[in-house]
């Protein structure tokens, strides 16, 4: 074991801070949902920008949760980690929040990248329309097909 007087509470203040980090990076990642949905530009930069800040500062305290582990000898999973910790000092509960959060931010993120993706394929279809070139999957269905080459929109 270590030498250091209290790991047990240093680890526990470390994955405080690591969870309220995740937190953060949740509550920027629903604004940037929000900001995504409501199609607000301005709104979206400055969530783009927050979200940055806060995985910066929650990679920062996965850094030093690391490094305190590391300084001990353990693994740096705390849950697997138990060993040489008070049974009392919620360091596997609060491991397990951290792991929820890091879930719950995973799955945000993929959703808002679907919906980046579904607004650049509408983007992209109508500035296609709009350049006369061909749609790259059927637009209106099969009633669309056959009747001669697309104009492009602006000439009309």
């Amino acid at each position: 074991m270590s030498t250091e007087p209290f790991p047990d509470r240093d680890l526990a203040r470390l994955l405080d801070a690591q969870i309220d980090a995740m937190q953060a990076v949740l509550s920027s990642l629903e604004t940037e949902r929000q900001a995504l949905s409501a199609r607000d530009s301005d709104a979206l930069l400055a969530a783009v920008g927050s979200k940055a800040d806060c995985i910066a500062a929650a990679d920062a305290a996965d850094q030093r949760r690391r490094a305190l582990l590391e300084r001990l000898g353990l693994s740096d999973r705390p849950g697997r980690a138990g060993r040489g910790f008070s049974a009392d000092g919620g360091i596997g509960q609060r491991w397990q929040q951290v792991l929820a959060l890091t879930r719950q931010c995973r799955a945000l993120n993929d959703a808002n990248g679907q919906l980046i993706r579904g607004q650049h394929r509408r983007i992209d279809g109508t500035l296609r329309l709009l350049r006369g070139e061909p749609p790259t999957a059927a637009a209106y269905g099969p009633a669309s097909a056959g009747r001669g080459p697309p104009r492009p929109l602006a000439s009309c």
